[in-house]
């Protein structure tokens, strides 16, 4: 063990082992009624599980030098987490480096046999990133050459982000158990010609990484089981075009309040997709049949045939045209859960029973402002029709409704939503924009009579002060 793990302190695992020792095991039955019992009664199996559930490696290091067992305990167990925040923090901003934790993380894994699960993070605290102020590729080689054999999930936060290492993306598909990966910070301008695939490979989580269209295509394509795959905050990505057979689960996230260039367009190839989200995509191609959940967050242009089971639309941000929203509500004839809160860039009135009529299986409904002033009900000639054909949504329990202007069409929209729903049991509108002006008090005034008419309903006002 180097000066840095002997630093560490020892009260708490010394603490541990004295409670083994001193303390009885009757009540799990590893020694008989009243008999004293030594954390040594256990076996190895066992002590290791315990050790692998440990928070960090520095816990295990702890361990490692309280006796000899414990230390060749140490080297068995399956588990192992470097973060440098934790590992790095009695060191000065001049000495946390990445080289500093190369070392600690070199001694300790290099000593373990069969690693399952394996986090190492380094996370710079000096601001600019001093350069070069990452990881060595072959030191991380290293360590996947060492677990290759064993290794399932794997989470590497290396603040590489000029610089490429094919043979670092050579030695992961070496591990041909690997099931879970985690990729932070990276340059893949193009893949490397790669030997072998990822053959395990389920979940794949890609955050702050450079990586153009070929290489994402082409690590997808190479990873054949791949289910879940999760992008956050990357750059270089303009127009992929995704094949993955057994995908469920597909993201764009930007997370990290990063200013990325918005992606031109995703298309995907996925015939078992069941839930997409999506930030800063100009427009996404997919086919939709399998689609359950769909989050959209900033402008998307839908190109989608149909999406006959889709039970979750969600969409959110700025710059949405209202007919991409319109064309996405009427293709979801399953839709269970429906939310908007989207900022238009041009509004026109939509009638709202020609939009929500087919939608006989939603149960929750939230319709953010602009949206909300959009909507109107039906009049003149198309009152008349509508009366001949009323709208009811029979399963609709939850309504969640922002008012930005409280006119008597607000009214309207309301008191419809509330005939058409026998089985409502909520209704909430979130006023709180809303100036003071005797339209908007007529509106409370309104709305206090049809909370009369409907006892049954639970209804929740939010609203400023002054109109209180």
């Amino acid at each position: 063990m180097s000066t840095m793990l002997h630093e560490l302190h020892l009260s708490s695992i010394l603490g541990l082992h004295a409670w083994f020792r001193y303390n009885s095991f009757s009540t799990i039955g590893v020694c008989n009624m009243g008999a004293m019992a030594s954390f040594d009664v256990l076996p190895d199996s066992i002590a290791c599980l315990i050790l692998s559930k440990l928070e960090n490696a520095q816990m295990v290091a702890q361990c490692a030098i309280v006796c000899h067992r414990w230390k060749m305990l140490a080297r068995l167990v399956d588990t192992l987490t470097f973060e440098s925040f934790k590992l790095l923090e009695k060191k000065l901003d001049k000495t946390r480096n990445a080289t500093c934790l190369e070392k600690i993380v070199t001694q300790m894994l290099l000593m373990t046999h069969g690693i399952r699960v394996l986090k190492i993070s380094y996370h710079p605290v000096v601001w600019p990133w001093i350069p070069n102020d990452y990881f060595s590729e072959d030191k991380v080689c290293q360590w996947l050459q060492h677990v290759n054999t064993s290794l399932e999930r794997l989470t590497l936060v290396d603040p590489n982000r000029v610089k490429p290492q094919p043979m670092k993306l050579l030695h992961l598909t070496e591990c041909k158990k690997l099931q879970w990966l985690n990729l932070c910070y990276g340059f893949i301008p193009e893949m490397p010609i790669l030997p072998g695939r990822f053959e395990q490979l389920v979940t794949l989580h890609l955050d702050l990484i450079f990586i153009c269209d070929s290489a994402l295509q082409k690590l997808v394509e190479l990873a054949p089981m791949l289910e879940d795959l999760k992008l956050n905050s990357c750059k270089g990505l303009r127009t992929p075009h995704l094949t993955a057979f057994k995908l469920k689960c597909l993201e764009f996230a930007n997370d990290m309040d990063v200013a990325t260039t918005p992606i031109t367009v995703v298309a995907v190839n996925a015939p078992n997709l069941v839930t997409v989200s999506l930030c800063h995509v100009e427009e996404l191609v997919i086919d939709g049949f399998t689609l359950q959940n769909l989050d959209l967050i900033w402008h998307v242009r839908p190109t989608i045939r149909e999406l006959p089971v889709l039970e979750n639309l969600h969409i959110s941000g700025e710059a949405w045209a209202l007919d991409s929203v319109t064309h996405l509500i009427r293709l979801g004839t399953n839709l269970r859960s429906l939310h908007i809160d989207a900022y238009f860039e041009r509004k026109y009135p939509i009638q709202l029973q020609s939009l929500l009529r087919h939608l006989q299986e939603l149960v929750s409904i939230h319709i953010g402002a602009d949206f909300f002033e959009c909507l109107q009900t039906a009049g003149g000639a198309g009152a008349a029709f509508m009366r001949m054909h009323a709208m009811t949504l029979p399963r609709l329990e939850n309504i969640v409704v922002v008012i930005g202007c409280g006119n008597n069409d607000c009214i309207s929209v309301i008191a419809t939503l509330l005939k058409c729903a026998p089985a409502l049991q909520t209704l909430r509108i979130d006023a709180g924009q809303l100036r003071k002006s005797m339209d908007n008090v007529m509106f409370f005034t309104n709305l206090l009579g049809l909370q009369r008419n409907y006892p049954q309903v639970k209804v929740s006002l939010v609203c400023p002060q002054t109109l209180v």
